[in-house]
């Protein structure tokens, strides 16, 4: 850098323990550009003692001098990864201590039932009446129901962040592609007279209710000799496995053959085309939508369908609780496991320290969700998909 004025900063001092990672943190605001944010970068890095951070580096600082804990931490790469309205307000509620203050709950009433059933271990050998083991399980059953409520918000969860796959499927010219254009607000699909034309998926975003959708075009079922268009249908018929939601969609000049749809699959049915012919004929139809893309008309009542499809999706726990990530669930998961444990331990009538050993483990795994017994390899996992800085 060479001699003058560089540029205009401010220079912001938090002192510990107050700051976000509860260390002395300096925090240099500069003018924007490219330039001047990597000149200030090298000019810093060639410091002693000075480093290019690592990624969730802060996050992680503030989670080990317990300014956060680790559902919070992880709220900070879901709010930094929310593409929907909806997104983002999941990621605020966990931001805010909402996951902890559920599970924190369920920690103070397991923790009731393992300190009752140790302090009569305790006093074993003392001639005192014991309570039956039991007298426990409605308190355990209920601590597991409220654990597998919120580990059942998990598939709304996932998608409210990744997106709901959305499927166009039907038969060559029922006019899929059409829909999918009319849907996403401008032409991302070639439309031809011709049957085939599309020979690919092709994937498009919009919003739904403050929701994220992935519309994925597809190439039409039919019977073909043509290779490449085969491969384009299995295609077709792999996004249908994988599709939250599919769009079946047929028309008057279209052929009427259709695969067999996943069992538990959303499925809208719809009649495009209905400009081709008269409204006592469409009368007669079966579909949830009759609509015709060259007037727009049932557009709009497409969109309100899709939109109750989603919605009927959404599960929460209490205080509209939902969780969003695979690592959370896999613990919720184990921790319902081990309250069965304890469970199946006392209807078999083993001694009060085996199954009160089941409620420890519960307690162990409850606690790695908020970050209070997570190995160190976990923690790694979870900070190194953070963003650089963090």
């Amino acid at each position: 850098m060479g001699a003058g004025i560089f540029d205009d900063a401010v220079v912001t001092y938090f002192p510990a323990p107050n700051s976000a990672t509860g260390e002395d943190v300096v925090e240099i605001s500069v003018h924007g550009g490219e330039f001047i944010q990597q000149e200030l970068l090298r000019v810093l890095a060639n410091q002693d003692s000075v480093r290019l951070a690592e990624p969730g580096e802060f996050t992680l600082r503030s989670f080990l001098n317990e300014k956060i804990d680790l559902s919070r931490a992880e709220a900070v790469a879901e709010t930094i990864n929310a593409q929907s309205a909806a997104a983002h307000q999941l990621a605020q509620d966990h931001l805010h201590g909402g996951i902890r203050r559920y599970l924190d709950q369920i920690k103070h009433d397991l923790l009731l039932i393992i300190s009752f059933v140790e302090a009569e271990l305790d006093f074993s050998d003392q001639e005192i009446s014991r309570v039956k083991p039991e007298k426990h399980l409605d308190q355990i059953q209920s601590i597991k129901r409220r654990a597998e409520t919120l580990l059942s918000t998990y598939f709304y969860g996932q998608r409210l962040m990744d997106g709901f796959r959305v499927v166009l499927i039907g038969p060559t010219n029922a006019g899929k592609s059409s829909i999918f254009n009319v849907l996403c607000g401008f032409d991302r699909a070639i439309v031809t007279e011709y049957p085939g034309t599309t020979r690919d998926t092709i994937e498009g975003e919009l919003s739904i209710a403050g929701h994220r959708v992935i519309l994925i075009d597809t190439a039409g079922i039919r019977a073909v000799n043509d290779p490449i268009e085969n491969i384009g249908i299995d295609r077709s018929l792999l996004e249908l496995d994988r599709a939250d939601i599919v769009l079946s969609i047929h028309a008057p000049d279209a052929q009427v053959d259709m695969p067999l749809f996943p069992g538990k699959t959303p499925v809208i049915s719809i009649f495009n085309k209905s400009d081709l012919i008269s409204d006592q004929a469409t009368a007669k139809t079966t579909a949830d939508v009759i609509i015709s893309c060259k007037t727009g008309s049932g557009i709009d009542l497409l969109r309100q369908k899709l939109a109750e499809k989603i919605l009927l999706s959404r599960t929460m726990a209490d205080g509209g609780l939902i969780i969003a990530s695979q690592r959370q669930a896999d613990t919720l998961q184990r921790f319902s496991d081990a309250c069965l444990a304890a469970e199946t331990g006392i209807f078999s009538k083993i001694e009060p320290e085996y199954f009160a050993s089941d409620l420890r483990n519960a307690l162990s795994i409850l606690g790695e969700i908020t970050g209070e017994t997570t190995p160190d390899d976990i923690l790694n996992e979870i900070f190194s998909t953070f963003c650089i800085g963090k």
